[in-house]
């Protein structure tokens, strides 16, 4: 009796289609480490969206206050560097932020670019800050300056980076020579600060760094004397002497 041949058994291979046996499928590992790789690779950083305020509506009635319209403004585009990259687009947001006389000044400039009179300051930064300064900032800067420090005073009761900030933003516009702005720094501190400094071994600060340094310091002492004030038990409250401050200075 003849015996009838047994067929091979054919094992399926996990690695090649069924429908299209020409067609390699690749194995387990091999997905395993390439959807490995694939989270593992380095992405780029997101920044953060950092929250800043949309800048205050300017009607243009205070000249004053285009300075800080026009800070607000830069502060907004740092913001979204994204957004600003142009020119026209910075432009365009900060004419959505006006009204009163600035929106109607605007307002004509744009019908005069419909009928053909082109103004090259509705496309570029620099040139519509310029423009806004001519219509509606301080008109003499330098004048302005020089008058608002020469009748700067410091508040005795107030700290001194108040009376600093104010005297470093008008000294800005001008191009005085160092003793005058010394001479003016120094008139305009309170008693309690100038008093120290003339009284100290040696001559007053010659250069306007050291005398403003040396002003914070003694300011600086004078409050945290305060504060030891308040804290001590059992003491009667009494104002800080300038002998006290000097002497926690020297």
């Amino acid at each position: 009796m003849s015996s009838q041949p047994v067929a091979p058994i054919i094992k399926s291979n996990p690695f090649i289609s069924q429908s299209n046996p020409s067609v390699h499928l690749p194995s387990a590992n091999i997905i395993n480490a390439l959807r490995h790789l694939s989270n593992t690779l380095e992405r780029p950083p997101i920044a953060p969206l950092v929250k800043v305020h949309v800048p205050d509506v300017f009607d243009g009635t205070d000249p004053h206050q285009l300075y800080h319209f026009l800070f607000q403004c830069r502060l907004y585009f740092c913001s979204r560097p994204a957004i600003f990259k142009s020119d026209y687009d910075k432009i365009n947001f900060a004419m959505t932020y006006v009204s009163g006389m600035v929106q109607d000044w605007l307002q004509v400039a744009l019908e005069q670019e419909d009928r053909g009179v082109h103004h090259a300051w509705l496309y570029s930064w620099p040139s519509f800050v310029k423009e806004m300064h001519t219509y509606f900032g301080i008109p003499d800067v330098v004048a302005e300056a020089a008058h608002s420090l020469d009748h700067l005073r410091m508040n005795p009761d107030n700290w001194i980076a108040t009376y600093n900030v104010a005297f470093l933003r008008c000294s800005a516009q001008l191009q005085w020579p160092e003793s005058a702005f010394c001479h003016r720094y120094y008139f305009g501190l309170p008693d309690r600060i100038q008093d120290i400094i003339s009284t100290r071994e040696g001559s007053k600060p010659s250069t306007f760094r050291t005398l403003y340094s040396t002003a914070i310091s003694i300011d600086n002492h004078f409050w945290e004397r305060k504060r030891e004030s308040r804290r001590a038990p059992y003491s009667t409250p009494q104002h800080t002497s300038y002998l006290e401050c000097s002497q926690s200075v020297s």
